[in-house]
């Protein structure tokens, strides 16, 4: 094959995105308040309904998840105008960004990820050292378990197969570790709720909590209730780690997004050291619910085989059409 065929038939692949059909123009989508934000915590009494979401650690306790104090929320992207899929089509996704607002408590900002080498016991062969200041705010998908298969945005109490704010928080003694309904999630590892007693050392979350305006080991600031709210934190989704683009595909092709929002900080019975997040149900009229915002196309994909079909019968023509013309002097 000559030179200039060979350059042709390259250029033929340009061609082929007219057999895959059109690229729609990116859509971004912001919702403003979750639909879905629950306290993940055994003794929340008023699950779906109490005005703001502590997070805080259990490590060393012997009981609990080490991820003991969890929110757990959610954005219907279907009732937010993410469309629905047409036959052959499919969701690249851009960019996610999930925001939460720090209502009260009394600690420092750490935007990077420690280690959960860096909790172990001080006895323990495979501790690190954490370097910096803080503990960091993290991020994971949302799992189900206990005859659970799907999240709902209804509310109330409900039973399998649906859970919803009010649903059942544990099928078992919800003191115990991996009892809870609803978990932290990573494609990667499963339920990542016992980071530490798990040994996942390699595990990292999702993205870690960044604030604007402040540098590693400031303080955070608080809510003053009525007129400002505390400091709102931002994560950035890794697109990028083993499994999680699938998982966010699976729940705009579902109608929904969730998510759990974690953190490793220490705290005791008063509490007031840890992060308290708003709820969308505060009744603070300075609070920040959680919110969402989504980068996203619709493109079309070809029946299995057309693309590569159509691009050799087009690349043979220019071939044949090369070879049959008249050749100069």
């Amino acid at each position: 094959m000559c030179r200039k065929t060979t350059i042709a038939c390259s250029s033929l692949v340009f061609l082929g995105l007219f057999i895959a059909g059109p690229v729609a123009a990116s859509q971004v989508v912001a919702i403003n308040s979750a639909d879905f934000d629950r306290w993940n915590y055994a003794f929340n009494g008023t699950p779906g309904f109490r005005g703001a979401a502590p997070t805080f650690s259990a490590v060393g306790a012997g009981a609990f998840d080490n991820f003991d104090g969890q929110f757990l929320l959610g954005f219907d992207t279907a009732a937010a105008g993410v469309p629905a899929l047409g036959p052959n089509e499919k969701y690249v996704i851009h960019a996610v960004t999930v925001s939460v607002t720090h209502s009260s408590g009394s600690f420092v900002y750490d935007p990077t990820f420690d280690s959960y080498a860096t909790y172990l016991d001080a006895a323990d062969p495979d501790i690190l050292p954490d370097d910096d200041a803080g503990r960091p705010i993290e991020i994971y998908g949302a799992g189900l378990r206990g005859g659970y298969s799907g999240f709902g945005f209804a509310g109330g109490i409900t039973g399998p197969p649906t859970f919803n704010e009010g649903s059942p928080y544990a099928f078992a003694d919800p003191t115990l570790p991996k009892v809870r309904n609803a978990f932290p999630f990573d494609p990667a590892f499963g339920d990542v709720a016992n980071p530490v007693d798990d040994r996942l050392l390699t595990a990292a979350p999702w993205a870690t909590a960044e604030a604007a305006g402040l540098n590693p080991g400031d303080l955070v600031p608080q809510g003053v209730p009525g007129l400002s709210a505390g400091q709102t934190f931002t994560f950035e989704i890794d697109l990028n780690r083993p499994g999680v683009g699938d998982y966010l595909t699976e729940g705009l092709e579902g109608g929904g997004l969730l998510f759990s929002v974690v953190s490793l900080h220490t705290t005791n019975q008063a509490g007031g050291s840890n992060p308290n997040f708003y709820t969308h149900d505060s009744f603070d009229p300075a609070s920040v619910p959680p919110a969402l915002t989504i980068d996203f196309d619709i493109v079309a994909t070809p029946e299995p085989g057309t693309l590569t079909l159509g691009l050799i019968a087009l690349c043979l023509l220019s071939i044949v059409a090369r070879r049959s013309r008249p050749r100069r002097g």
